[in-house]
C-alpha cells in the first residue's frame, strides 16, 4: 500500500509515518516506479503498535528492539513501567515540595527543601546513620538501636507536612550543637548502666499518665497535688525512693526540647498516631522535675 493508504488505516499522519520509516521502526518494503514508499500487509499492525508504545512513552530504540525480535514486549513493558514508577515518585516529591513552599518568600528555603527531598532513600538514611555514628560511635547501644528502628522514612507520595517535617529533621540531625547534646545524653546513659532499669521504665510510662494532666492544667509544682503525684510515682520506682534532687538532675540531663521535637517530626513523617509522640512530653517531664525539687 502507499503511505497515504497506511495513514488512513492507522490514523497517523504521513509526516509521522515518514519519521518512523527514517528512524527504522517502520521501514518501507520498497518504492513505486514514481519513487513513493510502499508498505507490506503487516505495516498497519506494526504502525498501530508503534503508536501505542509511543503514547506510553517508550523510546524508539526500545520499539526498534521489540519489532526486530531483539527484546520481548513484556520485558520492555516491565522495564518502562519501572522507569515510570521512579518518575512518578519524583513528580510526587516535587509537587509536595512546591505545596510545602507555598506561603514562603525565601528562595533559599525552596532550594534547601528541594535538595533534601530529592535525595534517594539510601541518601536520606545516610543522614540518620551519620548522626547515630557521631553520637554513639561503633559501640552497641540500646538507645541507638531504638533510634535506628524509629528512623524517619519519607513515603513515596509525601504530604507537604511530611516534606516540611523531613527538612526540619534532616537539618536537626546535622546540627553540631544537637549532635553534641545527644552525645552527652548517650554518655550519661552508658555511665548509668547498659540495661534499662525496669522500675524506672515503669515510672517513665506513668509520668505521662499521672503528671501529664497536672502539667497541662497548669498545676503549681510546689502544690500538695504535685506532692501527691511525686509520691505516687515514687511508689512505682526503686525502694527506698531515690533522692528527689538526684532524680531531677537526671531528668534535666535527658530533657532536650529538640529531642521531643525530633520525635514529633518523625511521627509526622512516618504517619504515626499523635499519641505515639505527644508534643507536650518535654513540658510534662520539666514539670515533674520542678515538682521533685519543690518537695525534696
Amino acid at each position: 500500500m502507499m503511505i497515504g493508504q497506511l495513514a488512513a488505516s492507522t490514523g497517523l499522519s504521513v509526516r509521522t509515518l515518514r519519521f518512523y520509516a527514517d528512524a527504522g521502526v517502520l521501514p518501507a518494503k520498497g518504492r513505486s516506479p514514481a519513487g513513493y514508499r510502499l508498505y507490506g500487509p503487516d505495516a498497519v499492525a506494526r504502525a498501530r503498535l508503534v503508536r501505542t508504545l509511543r503514547e506510553l512513552g517508550v523510546g524508539l530504540d526500545d520499539i526498534r528492539r521489540v519489532l526486530g525480535a531483539e527484546a520481548s514486549l513484556q520485558d520492555i513493558a516491565a522495564r518502562h513501567a519501572q522507569a515510570l514508577d521512579a518518575q512518578i515518585r519524583l513528580l510526587r516529591l516535587q509537587r509536595a515540595v512546591l505545596r510545602a513552599f507555598v506561603g514562603s518568600t525565601d528562595p533559599e528555603e525552596l532550594e534547601r527543601m528541594t535538595d533534601l527531598t530529592t535525595l534517594t532513600a539510601e541518601q536520606r538514611r545516610r543522614i540518620v546513620d551519620d548522626y547515630l555514628d557521631a553520637v554513639f560511635g561503633d559501640d552497641p547501644d540500646t538507645v541507638a538501636d531504638r533510634l535506628s528502628m524509629g528512623a524517619p522514612d519519607l513515603p513515596d507520595d509525601p504530604t507537604p507536612e511530611q516534606i516540611a517535617a523531613w527538612v526540619e529533621v534532616a537539618e536537626l540531625l546535622r546540627d553540631p550543637d544537637f549532635i553534641a547534646s545527644s552525645r552527652r545524653m548517650a554518655q550519661r546513659a552508658r555511665a548509668e548502666g547498659p540495661q534499662p532499669d525496669v522500675a524506672r521504665f515503669e515510672v517513665g510510662k506513668a509520668v505521662g499518665t499521672l503528671a501529664g494532666p497536672a502539667a497541662r492544667a497548669g498545676a503549681d509544682p510546689a502544690s500538695a497535688q504535685a506532692r501527691a503525684i511525686v509520691e505516687r510515682l515514687e511508689a512505682l520506682g526503686p525502694t527506698p525512693a531515690e533522692d528527689r534532687n538526684r532524680v531531677a538532675d537526671r531528668i534535666e540531663a535527658f530533657t532536650d526540647r529538640r529531642i521531643g521535637r525530633y520525635w514529633t517530626l518523625v511521627a509526622v513523617i512516618n504517619g504515626w498516631e499523635p499519641s505515639q509522640a505527644p508534643d507536650d512530653i518535654i513540658d510534662v517531664w520539666e514539670w515533674y522535675a520542678r515538682a521533685l525539687r519543690a518537695h525534696a
